[in-house]
Formats: C-alpha cells, structure tokens, sequence
C-alpha cells in the first residue's frame, strides 16, 4: 500500500480520518477515523527490558578513553580477551592427563548413590500395625466397590477388557482378605 492511501486527513470537524480507498478486487474500504493521541503500532518504541537498560547505562571505568571502551567491546563480541600487561597466560592441562582422574570419581560417586537409598528405608520402616491393616482394607474396599461397578456394566451388556474380566475373578478373593484382615484388626484391637 502506498503512503498516499495511509496518510491521515483532517476533516472540517478536526478529526482525523484515513481516507477510503478501492482494494484491488473492486471492494471499497470504508474510511477509518483516529483516535486523538493514538500512535500506529510501527512508530511506538521499541520495548527493552530493565537488564537492557541497565546494561546501557553502566559507566565506564574512570580514565579510560571511549577509543579502548570501544577496543574492549569488539574484542569481547568477537570472543577474545584482550591482552593483559604483565600476566602471562596459564599452560592448558592435557586432556589425556585429566580423564585418567575423572574415571575413578565417577565410579566412586556411581557407588554412593547405590548405598544413599538404603539409608532413607529404615525410617519408613516403623510403622504401626494396625495403621498398615487399616491401609489395606481400605485398598482391598476400593477394589471391590471398583469390581461391584463392573460387574454393573457387564449385566447392562457392555464388553469388558481382559483386566476388568482379572478383576472380577480376583473380586471373591479380595472379599475373603478383607474378612482376615478384619480379624487380625480385631486381635491388634483387644
């Protein structure tokens, strides 16, 4: 589109106004009016986050000219360091030196992992019997009741899976566990 068509107009009134225009295929484009105070999204500015301009507002050391600023900052986008006065650079270590080390060390800390988990157990291991019978008549009652709403569902003739059709032949013996372990409660209790 060009600039012409675009260009706002001011009508007698004072109101701004883009005029209509014919689009390519022979529709008419109505003229839209603008508001007082609105700015075209292409000509608001651009938004910069606080670090950006922090970033941009961090002086410079005391003393230092804006020409090695300048060096400084090429140097570090093309990633090297500039050379320092006086400080001679450190020899690299040898990388086949270095791996010999690190195999131990990863196969020393492969080891403690394996020992860590054995001594979380113990503290879920004291638990109160009864509390662990209750636990489980609750699970072994959910299963059931879940057994009941299949059973359902087969008289009303639906097709079942195979591990709806496992958890109906486990449903009777579910029932008799519950019983038994209802009786050790009992026992714990008197």
């Amino acid at each position: 589109m060009s600039k012409q068509l675009t260009q706002a107009v001011a009508t007698e009134t004072g109101e701004k106004v883009i005029a209509g225009s014919v689009r390519p295929d022979g529709t008419v484009r109505k003229e839209r009016r603008i508001r007082a105070g609105y700015t075209p999204q292409d000509e608001q500015p651009v938004y910069q986050s606080r670090g950006t301009v922090a970033k941009a507002s961090i002086p410079t050391c005391p003393g230092m000219d804006e020409a090695e600023v300048a060096a400084l900052k090429a140097a570090a986008s093309k990633g090297k360091k500039p050379a320092s006065s006086g400080q001679p650079a450190a020899p690299k270590p040898k990388p086949a030196a270095s791996a010999a080390p690190s195999k131990p060390a990863t196969a020393a800390a492969a080891a403690a992992p394996a020992t860590k988990p054995a001594v979380e157990a113990p503290p879920a291991a004291p638990e109160d019997p009864k509390v662990a019978l209750e636990k489980q008549i609750r699970n072994l009652g959910k299963k059931v009741r879940q057994c009941a709403e299949i059973a359902e569902k087969k008289a009303g003739g639906a097709k079942l899976d195979p591990d709806q059709e496992s958890k109906l032949a486990k449903s009777l013996e579910w029932q008799q566990e519950i019983k038994q372990l209802e009786e050790q409660l009992a026992k714990l209790s008197a």
